[in-house]
């Protein structure tokens, strides 16, 4: 709603509540003013409070993307920049011609089968996901992760993209010169 609907809207209100003032008095026309407020501000408050995954735009903190055509429906990923407060890789099964959302998956974190842990994406001092590509109907992407202890790790991970869901994400360490 834009400031100037706003503001025709309360005077409207304002019109109706000066002849409710006139009609039964000044403290039914207090407990009136005061639940249409509420009302009004519960509306506005409403209409932003859906979350990041509701909201149907691109976030600007979308560094990377791309659109491929995999079986009958579309592929979609989105790589967030690594030192935003969402810093994954965010892939999407859309329905093709509607784009309607089948299945959104965000991968915010890897298992390190060598270390026996799970680095989370938000925990690092240096991410980088390069190499995205789908071939086969299998996303496959590099990983490159600098932990706060330790040295660099590099990974390969694939995730199989299915009609209406994605397989489990499979990583594994990258040797030097691999």
């Amino acid at each position: 709603m834009t400031r100037a609907s706003i503001t025709t809207l309360m005077a409207i209100l304002n019109l109706y509540f000066s002849n409710i003032l006139k009609k039964y008095g000044r403290f039914r026309f207090m407990m009136k003013q005061l639940l249409i407020s509420v009302c009004l501000i519960f509306t506005f408050s409403c209409t932003d409070a859906l979350s990041i995954d509701d909201k149907t735009y691109v976030s600007l903190d979308v560094i990377e993307m791309n659109v491929e055509r995999v079986n009958d429906n579309l592929f979609r990923w989105l790589k967030f920049h690594p030192d935003s407060d969402f810093p994954c890789l965010r892939l999407e099964i859309l329905e093709a011609g509607s784009n309607a959302l089948i299945k959104r998956k965000n991968i915010c974190n890897v298992y390190d089968e060598a270390l026996k842990v799970t680095h989370d994406f938000k925990k690092l001092t240096f991410l980088d996901i390069y190499n995205l590509n789908v071939n086969s109907q299998t996303l496959t992407f590099d990983l490159e992760l600098s932990l706060l202890s330790q040295n660099v790790v590099n990974m390969n991970c694939s995730i199989k993209i299915e009609n209406t869901d994605f397989s489990p994400l499979e990583c594994h360490r990258l040797e030097v010169g691999e």
